[in-house]
């Protein structure tokens, strides 16, 4: 498993599938050859149940160009690299965003260079294409669409509390293997500034249903900061806990540092 793909879950499969097919056109495997292939099996379950989170580096960079106060242009470049096997994943992000709905609060994101009046929701649509690096895709590629609904609700005390809901219609794999997969994250964060720094605190817990496997599989537990301190750029970085019901490795511990890029063609609009 790494931070997009679920490396562990496709092997298992594919070894899977060959299994069945081969004990239904043999039809004659003994119950002495049944009971030395499960020994194993069982054993190298037990092992991996037992084994300690994986370590992972998911560095980023983000560039965000606003068009208008209401519409935004993004293009995400990310990375993961597994620091004790270094298998790598890269993605390329391009993202549209909309926001509506007025409110009366002035703040700053933790995806934004400055405080502006918050919008209450946020539309989002993109695309992601993605593959495993050091083997041109073979472990992992990727084709996805993605929709995105953020609900913004201000607390008492300068807090946010925001709702995205999203979904990814998702090509896997060099056969295209089509499937969705629903994601509902709720996040908390609260804006403190000293002098022209700003900085972001913020905490979340997000939640993966693969139809795949018709069930919610994977979760995420996300906590970090982002600081901005000119017009142009900020800096984000965060620890996450994920963990995946369906992978080979089931839980990873990671360490995140995004670099917001911003550009802005609003002004005086």
């Amino acid at each position: 498993m790494s931070r997009f793909s679920e490396i562990g879950t496709n092997s298992e499969s594919r070894q899977a599938g060959d299994s069945r097919h081969q004990a239904s056109t043999s039809g004659q495997n003994s119950f002495a050859t049944s009971c030395a292939a499960a020994a194993p099996a069982a054993a190298s379950q037990s092992t991996a149940a037992a084994q300690d989170p994986s370590k992972e580096f998911w560095p980023e960079i983000d560039a965000w160009w606003r068009t208008s106060p209401a519409w935004r242009l993004s293009l995400f470049y990310a990375l993961s690299e597994n620091l004790e096997t270094s298998y790598r994943e890269g993605n390329l992000i391009p993202q549209v965003d909309f926001a509506f709905g007025q409110t009366r609060f002035d703040r700053r994101l933790v995806d934004e260079d400055r405080a502006q009046k918050m919008k209450m929701f946020l539309l989002r649509s993109g695309y992601l294409g993605g593959k495993s690096l050091d083997d041109q895709g073979e472990a992992y590629s990727e084709r996805s669409a993605l929709v995105e609904l953020h609900a913004r609700i201000p607390l008492k005390g300068g807090f946010l509390l925001s709702h995205r809901f999203r979904t990814d219609f998702r090509f896997l794999g060099d056969d295209a293997e089509f499937s969705i997969r629903y994601r509902y994250r709720v996040m908390l964060e609260r804006e403190f500034t000293a002098g022209r720094t700003s900085f972001v605190p913020y905490v979340n817990g997000e939640g993966y249903y693969d139809s795949r496997y018709e069930m919610w599989n994977r979760y995420r537990l996300i906590a970090g900061g982002s600081v901005a301190w000119s017009p142009r750029t900020a800096l984000e970085v965060n620890g996450a806990y994920q963990y995946d019901s369906h992978s080979s490795t089931k839980e990873i511990l990671s360490l995140n540092v995004i670099l917001h890029v911003f550009f802005d063609a609003s002004q005086g609009q």
